[in-house]
């Protein structure tokens, strides 16, 4: 049964986000794509847009569409940028403002989304995302005690202003509660994240997705879909 809390900083987080059909779906097929993206933080800079309004054309997007249920962004959002989180074991991820880096690099100018989420797809007690109440342009220095922190948690679902400050803070006692592979070799801590946009993001950092990168995740779609049709046939 999905259910909704509010945090202090209109942080909203959902639980049971997905069905679990889908849900298992998702997991199974980003845990297929492996190492592909890892270096150099490319599993954090390849991201893709997704036309609100437009049919799924992978299983990331099928969980993406259901998001728009949930959140209802309004009628400013005309669609979604999103992307694949894999944090290894005790790995960190700075604090940062989520923004269109494309423009930024080439003009300047800051732009942020609407809003921010994360999807969480496996248990990962020892890094929490962290929520600063600070936006673009403040100091980033200064602490602030009414920060949100949400705990990662297998189908939890969070979501956050755009403009907000936030990163992955890893709290070193709690490592060894991380999930593990059947060798024993620490498991990655795994998301899905879409900010949700009133402007397309610039290429080349964000893309329409084609098939190319992440293959699992149309595999999925498709043969969910051929498994449907052979079920009404």
């Amino acid at each position: 049964m999905q259910t909704v809390t509010t945090m202090e900083n209109n942080v909203a987080i959902y639980e049971n986000a997905l069905p679990q059909a889908l849900f298992d779906r998702l997991l199974h097929a980003v845990m297929m794509i492996g190492n592909e993206r890892m270096k150099s933080n490319g599993s954090y800079s390849t991201t893709f847009w997704f036309q609100r309004g437009d049919a799924p054309s992978n299983v990331a997007e099928e969980a993406v569409s259901r998001f728009l249920g949930i959140v209802k962004p309004g009628d400013d959002c005309i669609g979604t940028e999103w992307w694949l989180g894999r944090l290894g074991n005790g790995k960190k991820l700075g604090f940062h403002y989520d923004r269109d880096l494309a423009l930024q690099k080439q003009t300047g100018e800051i732009a942020c989304p609407l809003l921010g989420s994360v999807f969480y797809l496996n248990d990962y007690p020892s890094t929490p995302t962290v929520i600063v109440p600070q936006t673009p342009g403040h100091d980033g220095k200064s602490g602030d005690s009414s920060s949100d922190s949400v705990e990662s948690v297998a189908n939890r679902y969070m979501v956050f202003r755009g403009d907000l400050r936030h990163g992955v803070v890893p709290d070193p006692e709690k490592l060894h509660l991380d999930p593990k592979r059947p060798d024993g070799t620490p498991e990655r801590r795994l998301t899905l994240l879409v900010n949700f946009w009133n402007r397309k993001p610039l290429a080349p950092v964000c893309n329409e997705y084609d098939g190319s990168i992440y293959p699992s995740l149309r595999e999925s779609f498709l043969t969910a879909a051929s498994d449907r049709i052979s079920t009404t046939a």
